[in-house]
């Protein structure tokens, strides 16, 4: 869930810096979402929340990209 996402990156008093928190996002993507927050001191900011596992899926495509590299030798001319 987005509370332990939170807890679980952020740490167990991450509230008690932040005034206000929406849980509604106000944009999403493919790997998160981004949520309005006003921090203790006033001041408003984003916050980015990856979704669970985003990081392991890039990690094993970006192996899955560089085996076939290797083994094929073909390179996109782009790179």
């Amino acid at each position: 869930s987005l509370k332990e996402t939170l807890r679980r990156e952020l740490g167990d008093r991450w509230r008690e810096h932040v005034e206000s928190f929406d849980e509604e996002p106000v944009a999403a993507a493919s790997i998160g979402q981004v949520h309005r927050a006003t921090l203790v001191d006033g001041r408003r900011v984003a916050i980015k929340v990856q979704y669970p596992g985003v990081s392991d899926s890039i990690v094993s495509d970006l192996w899955s990209m560089r085996q076939l590299v290797t083994y094929t030798g073909v390179v996109p001319p782009e790179l």
